[in-house]
């Protein structure tokens, strides 16, 4: 005997709206707290990007004051400047390529 023998009329049988309603406001809770689990992630990233805007900054600063610096010892070594040399040839043994500068660098302070 099936399950639905037993009422052979579906009006007087077991009514689904309780566990539809309950499936359905599950499906919502879950629905909304990964909702609010995303907002909250995106608001932490967002928060976590803009604090590395300013070390990014001093990097690429630290970087163009290094390349300059660089620059200007590869010109002095082809210009025969034997500290210069020296420090070529430390850093190629280290496999640090340096290319003269070829813009002449400013003399602006750093800020």
């Amino acid at each position: 005997m099936a399950v639905f023998e037993k009422f052979p009329d579906p009006r007087n049988g077991p009514s689904l709206a309780i566990p539809v309603a309950l499936l359905s406001l599950a499906f919502l809770a879950a629905i909304g707290f990964q909702t609010v689990q995303s907002m909250r992630d995106h608001s932490d990233l967002a928060n976590v990007y803009a604090g590395q805007e300013n070390a990014v900054e001093q990097t690429l600063r630290l970087r163009n004051l290094v390349d300059g610096f660089a620059g200007e010892a590869a010109t002095l070594a082809q210009e025969g400047n034997r500290p210069a040399k020296q420090l070529i040839e430390t850093l190629r043994s280290q496999n640090i390529t340096i290319r003269p500068s070829s813009v002449p660098p400013t003399n602006s302070p750093v800020q």
